[in-house]
């Protein structure tokens, strides 16, 4: 081994896990559009190429896959065999795979979410290390060169939309985590699709941005689309690698379309919303998005999990490893 593949070994191994950990999201193997949400190692692992059909890619996929669970321990293999969705129902999102799971073995949920994290590791591990079975050497697998680092990723985001007010209010908490020395800018993004048809364009005027707490923001919100608004947050201190930071703020908004999604732009680690729609504007139906293309999150024709609110009005969902670009969250049909 050089001292070149030494050195970018663990950057290969990290890129391959974040890519497996956005696979496993949403349907697993099963999702639809599989072969947009494939990222790069992956496809590079399981031999797929630009020319193959979408049917190939998931094949070629699936069978990659196949392969490197087989080498694991069997309970092991179990568990990555429900988190990628390739054993059980089709329908299930990632979480209630788990959860499935979970039950038969009598574990909680975020004991499976331990597991397998370690079962991606693992996978990622002998992907790009492949040990030859009458050799004490090893070589790396030939992958690309992972991209720089994103500045932060969100390692936890918590959401109460309340909509049985005189006033639409968001209010968010959300938890980074640097990735470099010194971060001392956290750029945030909004979008408030239009309701009126045909659209027009958002007012910051109309939309009440506050920061409630965890630094302030020295200029004020600007628009980089009709529905698109960016933030600029500035940390009471600059942040350094690995240093966690939480700040906190309100929205307010008159009119909003019947869904509610985040769609990081980072990784993010745990995404928990809470949409209060008040017990005498229970929507009469409630369904669930999870890591679909954003431009399909307001379509309320796919077949989605359904669910319901509880007796004071609320749903609560949760959803662990988002992948960047990809919707989570609910849609309703107002009653």
């Amino acid at each position: 081994m050089t001292r070149n593949e030494g050195d970018t070994m663990p950057a290969k191994i990290t890129a391959l896990v974040e890519d497996l950990k956005a696979l496993r999201t949403g349907l697993g193997v099963e999702d639809p559009h599989l072969v947009t949400r494939a990222g790069v190692t992956i496809r590079r692992v399981s031999g797929v190429t630009d020319d193959d059909s979408p049917g190939i890619v998931r094949e070629k996929i699936k069978s990659w896959l196949g392969r490197m669970l087989a080498q694991l321990p069997e309970a092991t293999a179990r568990i990555g065999r429900a988190a990628f969705g390739i054993d059980g129902p089709g329908d299930l999102p990632y979480l209630a795979r788990l959860e499935n799971l979970g039950r038969v073995v009598d574990r909680e949920v975020r004991t499976m979410q331990r597991r397998a994290d370690h079962m991606v590791g693992r996978i990622a591990e002998m992907a790009v290390i492949h040990r030859q079975p009458d050799a004490a050497a090893t070589t790396p697998f030939d992958l690309p060169e992972p991209l720089p680092r994103h500045p932060w990723h969100s390692a936890q985001v918590r959401v109460d939309l309340i909509l049985d007010q005189p006033e639409i209010e968001v209010f968010e908490n959300r938890r980074i985590v640097s990735h470099v020395d010194g971060l001392a800018e956290i750029t945030h993004w909004l979008s408030v699709p239009p309701v009126e048809h045909p659209p027009n364009p958002l007012d910051l005027a109309d939309l009440g941005i506050t920061l409630l707490g965890g630094g302030d923001m020295r200029t004020q919100p600007r628009m980089l689309s009709s529905s698109r608004v960016e933030l600029v947050l500035h940390p009471p201190s600059p942040l350094n690698t690995g240093e966690h930071h939480e700040f906190f703020f309100r929205v307010r908004v008159a009119t909003l379309l019947p869904f509610y999604v985040c769609t990081p732009r980072f990784a993010c680690d745990e995404f928990q919303l809470r949409v209060r729609f008040g017990r005498d504007h229970i929507p009469e139906r409630i369904w669930l998005i999870d890591g679909e293309l954003s431009m399909e999150a307001a379509d309320p024709v796919p077949a989605r999990p359904a669910l319901r609110a509880d007796n004071a009005g609320e749903v609560h969902v949760k959803f662990a490893d988002l992948a960047p670009s990809s919707s989570y969250g609910i849609g309703w049909q107002p009653s």
